[in-house]
């Protein structure tokens, strides 16, 4: 016995002092309260990446000091009952891998709830007997239906963050149910190449909360790089669209391309062109104005009557009259003044036309005159 003993630490000491020199992080986690088949679920998961290894505590301190693992810390974790773990992850990959695969365990007494235990109705499969009591005892409600017991109400034995008692953990245990959450606890991992220890303290880290520190980290550093004019991978491009924008921004400010110049010497010849149109427009309407028909003054009076015998009141009707009145007598003193207008311009015209007929008329007679004494003189 004593012989076998030996070589089965032998050869734990010198598998131990291999893998101690081969993977570039080591680790100590704890046995404690970790059911065996957590464990083999952990090595099938690990296997390629990392290698559990249980031992007696001597053998372990004497296969690092082989492998000239001297690093206090880590050897400090060596005591009780612990696994070494060599592995080829991270510290933070090792230590996240590990934390997330737990697996389910009973409860027993004096555990901390991870959240409220609900215990449901239904058949137990519990005959008869002390069992009656223990539910009982729980705080269910149960009832003997045929050879079984049944719960016959859901029911909260024990709420989130309150420890389980005695009588819940016997109750559960019955019952089969594995409320709790039971993992390996890893102590401490060593960089072997950084010659860094890191604790679960510091591996023990938010991975969503670190995420968005990182991407907030970036999107700082990247404003900043845009702000200062840094160019880089990430700053080069949104540089660039913000150098095009600003230039787009002052080219519009300014007017400089081509078509708007265009259209800027054209412009006055256009504003010339529309102002001689509009004088043209009033001039014609000028010439029109007198001509108005007195049809079109005779269907303002009939428009006004239609008003007048729509309106409510006597008195809004007579109103409404003399505004129409008032506006039909301004209308034919406009047109009697046109009429004015055109007949003093005429008789002006026909002064002026007989003034300049009578101017011709004595020049001719003078050149008459002119003539005979001309003729007369030469017949002496």
């Amino acid at each position: 016995m004593t012989s076998h003993d030996r070589k089965w630490k032998e050869a734990k000491l010198a598998e131990i002092t291999e893998l101690a020199k081969e993977y570039p992080f080591v680790a100590v986690a704890t046995l404690n309260e970790l059911p065996a088949s957590i464990l083999s679920v952990l090595r099938k998961r690990l296997k390629g990446d990392a290698v559990i290894v249980v031992s007696k505590l001597r053998v372990v301190r004497r296969a690092f000091e082989a492998a000239g693992q001297k690093d206090d810390k880590l050897n400090g974790l060596i005591q009780d009952s612990v696994a070494v773990i060599f592995s080829k992850k991270n510290p933070f990959e090792l230590f996240s891998f590990i934390k997330k695969n737990k697996g389910d365990a009973v409860a027993k007494p004096g555990d901390t709830a991870i959240a409220d235990i609900e215990v449901q109705a239904g058949d137990t499969g519990l005959p008869p007997g002390p069992a009656l009591s223990i539910l009982k005892g729980a705080g269910l409600k149960v009832a003997v239906q045929g050879p079984t017991i049944s719960i016959v109400k859901d029911k909260i034995v024990t709420k989130k963050g309150e420890e389980v008692s005695p009588d819940v953990a016997d109750v559960l245990g019955k019952l089969n149910m594995k409320p709790m959450k039971v993992g390996m606890k890893v102590l401490g991992i060593l960089d072997k190449a950084e010659k860094q220890f890191y604790s679960a303290d510091a591996l023990d880290v938010d991975e969503e909360e670190l995420f968005n520190k990182f991407v907030t980290a970036y999107q700082q550093a990247l404003n900043l790089a845009v702000e200062a004019e840094i160019f880089n991978d990430a700053s080069t491009e949104v540089l660039v669209i913000k150098a095009e924008r600003a230039a787009k921004a002052v080219n519009d400010s300014l007017d400089l391309d081509a078509p708007a110049s265009e259209k800027k010497e054209e412009a006055p010849a256009e504003a010339e062109k529309k102002e001689e149109e509009a004088t043209e427009e009033k001039t014609e309407e000028a010439k029109e104005e007198p001509k108005a028909e007195p049809v079109a003054e005779e269907v303002k009076v009939e428009e006004a009557k239609e008003v007048v015998e729509e309106t409510d009141t006597e008195k809004e009707a007579q109103e409404v009259a003399e505004q129409v009145v008032e506006a039909t007598e301004e209308k034919k003193e406009e047109a009697s003044a046109s009429e004015k207008k055109e007949e003093t311009v005429e008789a002006k015209v026909e002064e002026t036309n007989t003034a300049e007929v009578d101017k011709e008329a004595a020049e001719l007679a003078e050149q008459a005159t002119d003539e005979e004494k001309k003729k007369t003189e030469g017949e002496n």
